[in-house]
């Protein structure tokens, strides 16, 4: 029998990774901030609990998804007094250089914590196909084996010290948005000159100029689906931590501070909730209005 495992922070990616559990034979206690977006996973077969304190309560592990820094202090706050002595906390936000708090104050309330951020949203969480970065002492990591084998295809082990999983999650995202923004900017290129954007995807299909990223977002990048992958919100919050990390490394931002930008003007365009491949309206020609052809038939990517 799985040992129980508690889930703080029911968003997308949080709740995903609830259900995931739940399929994979996992007693699952959830809480969130705001009760209601944690409800629907009772009828999956969650226990909803009214606190985090609450939730951990003989749990083996605890998975904290929350959405920044704070969140996270203050759920590890509430938690300490409540954690089994064997209770590892599996710490998946993205915090950036700031884990480095994360970690003083774990130390500090005495609670065991694994550093533990993840790539993908809450298609490959609910499939188990994540990719998990982990950094932590041996103990934790064979703790936590079962629920990361449950929730990554594809674990990294970083290092035998909380931190750097955290820092590796900053370089990934480096390389995620970048990615992300030529794409966009491909995308429009393509539209401005009068060519059809998916011509673009295809001409470098099968070169060594192609990308799974190219294919997995081609239905945003080309404007048949506004379906939201991942928000552009978390990138913005994401890049924040992404400048302040290499500003302390000495890394010369030239090309990041630019990346940050484009974000940021989507962001305040009121893009925040809608897929990161919608960028691409801050980079159209002014005054251009973006053609979207929603594609509804069942095999459209």
């Amino acid at each position: 029998m799985n040992q129980p495992v508690a889930i703080l922070g029911t968003g997308d990616s949080g709740s995903a990774m609830a259900r995931r559990l739940l399929q994979t034979g996992f007693p699952v206690r959830v809480w969130n901030r705001t009760t209601s977006r944690a409800r629907p996973l009772a009828d999956d077969g969650a226990l909803i609990c009214a606190t985090a304190a609450e939730a951990v309560r003989s749990t083996r592990v605890v998975v904290v998804t929350v959405f920044d820094t704070q969140a996270v202090l203050d759920v590890l706050r509430h938690i300490a007094p409540a954690l089994e002595p064997d209770t590892v906390v599996v710490q998946s936000a993205t915090v950036g250089g700031e884990i480095t708090e994360v970690i003083e104050t774990a130390s500090r309330l005495d609670v065991p914590i694994l550093d533990a951020p993840f790539l993908g949203n809450p298609g490959p969480a609910a499939r188990g196909e994540l990719t998990l970065m982990v950094a932590g002492t041996r103990p934790h990591k064979v703790a936590a084996t079962p629920v990361l084998e449950a929730l990554a295809s594809h674990v990294v082990d970083v290092d035998d010290r909380p931190g750097r999983a955290s820092l590796l999650k900053l370089v990934c995202n480096a390389w995620l948005f970048g990615m992300n923004a030529v794409a966009a900017q491909s995308a429009v290129l393509a539209e401005a000159f009068g060519l059809d954007p998916s011509l673009f995807i295809r001409a470098v299909t099968g070169t060594h100029a192609d990308s799974a990223y190219l294919h997995y977002r081609s239905a945003q990048l080309t404007g048949r689906s506004e379906e939201a992958l991942s928000p552009v919100r978390a990138a913005v919050k994401d890049l924040r931590h992404l400048r302040a990390a290499s500003a302390s490394a000495g890394v010369p931002d030239a090309l990041l501070s630019t990346i940050q930008e484009i974000y940021d003007r989507a962001g305040a365009a009121g893009l925040g909730d809608r897929d990161l491949a919608s960028i691409r309206d801050v980079l159209a020609p002014v005054g251009e209005t973006r053609r979207v052809h929603v594609d509804h038939s069942p095999s459209g990517e």
